[in-house]
This record gives C-alpha cells, sequence and structure tokens, in this order.
C-alpha cells in the first residue's frame, strides 16, 4: 500500500473520530437542534389562570427570605409582606412578577442531570420562588445561571421533569431587596389600570362624594357626567404618586396602635381607588395634628394616612394636605367653543 493511501486513510479515520466525538459531546450537553415535538419556542410554563389562585409566595435570594400572602381569599385581594417584616408589599413588583411567568418563552429544555445542574447552576440558586394555592398544592421554581449576552436563565420546576433555558423575567429575583419589595409610595399608581378615584368626608362613604371621577374608555368624567381634563388629572394622579411620608410606622408600639386605629376609624377624608381588575384600595387620611405617641413631630403639623392592603402607617407634612381637598370643578375640561349669543327680541 503506498504511503499516500495509508496517509489519505488515516485522514479519513481521523474525520470519523471528530465526528464521532462531537456527536457525542453535544449528545452529553443536549444541545441538539430541535425538531418536532421540540420545537418549543412558543410554549409557555404558567397561565393566568395558574396564577390567579396563588395566595402565598416565598422568595429566597441573597438578600434573604421573603413571604407574601393576600390579605383575604378572594383573587383580586391585594397583598402584603408577612415576613421578615409585616409591610405593604409593592403591587407592582408582584403583578410585574406575575406577567412576566405567563409569557415567559421557553427556549430549550435539558435532561435532570447532574452535569447540567451543575453547569446552569440549579443546585446552588440565585432565587428560589415558591408559589402557594389554596388546596395546598405548592410550585417550587428554582432560577440558575443568568446568561447577560442573550436575556435568558436557567430554571427548575421541582413538580416537572427537565431544566428550562428561558427569557429572563422582566423583574430581578436574583437581585430585589427589601426595599424593591415594600410599597415605597404610599399611594402607588398604575394610571393606565385606574377606573375611578373618589374622596369622601370623612369615613361616609353612603352620601356624595368630595370629588368623583370615573374613567370611559380614556376619557374621565365626574359624577355629574362632565367630561374632565386629562391633563390636569394626569397631573393630580402624578402629585398623588410621589406623595411621600416623613415617618414610616410599620413596627408600632401598643400606644401608637391605639391612637392610630382611633384616627383610622375618624379620618378627615377617605380616597377610594378602583382599577379596571375590580380591585379596590381605600386610604383613611386623618386630621392634623402635632403629636404621636413616642415619637417627636417638633410641634408641626402632620397627617396620617392608613391604607386598607396592610398595617403601616405614614406620617405626612401638612403641605401635602390639600391634595385631598381640592375643588372637583377645577378638574373640568375648559370649553373653548363659546355658543352662539342668542339674536335679541325685538
Amino acid at each position: 500500500m503506498s504511503k499516500r493511501k495509508i496517509a489519505s486513510n488515516i485522514i479519513l479515520l481521523l474525520f470519523f473520530i471528530v465526528v464521532a466525538s462531537a456527536a457525542f459531546f453535544s449528545d452529553l450537553f443536549q444541545n441538539n437542534v430541535k425538531t418536532g415535538k421540540q420545537m418549543i419556542e412558543q410554549s409557555k410554563l404558567f397561565s393566568n389562570s395558574d396564577l390567579s389562585r396563588i395566595e402565598k409566595i416565598t422568595l429566597k435570594n441573597k438578600s434573604g427570605d421573603f413571604v407574601f400572602e393576600r390579605n383575604s381569599a378572594t383573587q383580586n385581594s391585594p397583598w402584603h409582606m408577612s415576613a421578615p417584616r409585616d409591610l405593604s408589599a409593592n403591587s407592582v413588583f408582584i403583578e410585574k412578577l406575575f406577567e412576566s411567568l405567563t409569557v415567559i418563552k421557553v427556549k430549550k429544555i435539558f435532561p435532570d442531570e447532574k452535569i447540567n445542574t451543575s453547569n446552569f447552576s440549579i443546585d446552588k440558586p440565585t432565587a428560589t420562588l415558591t408559589l402557594l394555592d389554596p388546596n395546598g398544592i405548592t410550585t417550587v421554581i428554582h432560577f440558575g445561571l443568568m446568561n447577560s449576552i442573550d436575556n435568558s436563565t436557567y430554571l427548575k420546576i421541582v413538580s416537572r421533569p427537565g431544566i428550562y433555558h428561558v427569557e429572563a423575567p422582566s423583574v430581578s429575583l436574583e437581585n430585589a431587596t427589601l426595599l424593591n419589595l415594600i410599597e415605597s409610595q404610599i399611594i402607588n399608581l398604575n394610571v393606565d389600570t385606574i377606573e375611578s378615584l373618589k374622596i369622601f368626608k370623612s369615613n361616609k362613604k353612603n352620601v356624595q362624594p368630595l370629588m368623583d371621577f370615573n374613567k370611559k374608555g380614556i376619557i374621565w368624567f365626574d359624577g355629574e357626567g362632565s367630561q374632565l381634563s386629562s391633563d390636569k388629572i394626569d397631573e393630580y394622579f402624578q402629585d398623588l404618586s410621589v406623595l411621600k411620608s416623613t415617618f414610616i410606622l410599620d413596627k408600632q408600639t401598643d400606644a401608637q396602635k391605639k391612637q392610630i386605629a382611633t384616627l383610622s376609624k375618624n379620618p378627615e377624608f377617605t380616597l377610594v381607588i378602583k382599577d379596571n381588575k375590580e380591585n379596590s384600595i381605600e386610604y383613611s387620611i386623618s386630621a392634623l395634628i402635632r403629636t404621636i405617641s413616642e415619637l417627636d413631630l417638633k410641634n408641626e403639623e402632620f397627617f396620617v394616612v392608613t391604607t386598607s392592603n396592610g398595617p403601616t402607617a405614614y406620617v405626612v407634612k401638612k403641605e401635602s394636605f390639600e391634595l385631598f381637598n381640592r375643588k372637583a370643578e377645577s378638574f373640568k375640561s375648559i370649553v373653548t367653543n363659546k355658543e352662539t349669543p342668542a339674536a335679541p327680541k325685538r
């Protein structure tokens, strides 16, 4: 056999060895091209109905363990944080979390093998999310390695086979801290979802409200059906959303609890906001005060805001009090086309 033929055979053999090795490692890491039933780019992990039944959420990440519960058994009731502290929850964060879980798309599914569990950090998750429904069914999700190049991550749902390579959620579970998860704003508004806003004198919700705004389509009207100025409404909602407190009383003494309870039962104003999902939150606005037990107000005037979706009390400076005492007429649209005066009688 000629040297040239021997060399040719050796090269051909080496080629087959390289191809076989590539196939072996491709199978080992399951990075094969998807075909048939494996075409799962459009598959979803959770539906809206799945998440609407959830009544308790636990998030574990590098910042600690956080527990959220609904205020009541109804699906539309608001959330609050029950651990590590009893605080009003950041409803926008939870809303975005659920939205992310319902639209998240699966890129690939890898087998539950030790090498995959290790390579994708499922054995040492960056975050673990636990969802509990009223029937006691628990869904545990481990989030692993984050790929910043294509904004994807790997996750393992304990009750299902496989490790999912998915689009990263729009909320950062790995880096979420207490400040991200609690309600930092007193009145947290998602203007696009609000359908009505009412302000009552005291807590008399059975009488004509001082302010009565209702949205029909994209237009706002008052209780009498008069159209309101969209710019003025937007500006008012912006003022409400940036309302800040000087003191947040989440861990109240017995004396403070008693005083705040009295203020909440006898408010100066009651603000009621409803959204397009039938969620309703009430805010009790106290009269102006100069003292709160065990708190130095320096003899300045403040008012206290409490909400129906949490035990936290917010102490706010007097300057913001006028937000709840504005004239409803000031929000009406300005009529630019005046009616032509009637001709004088002869």
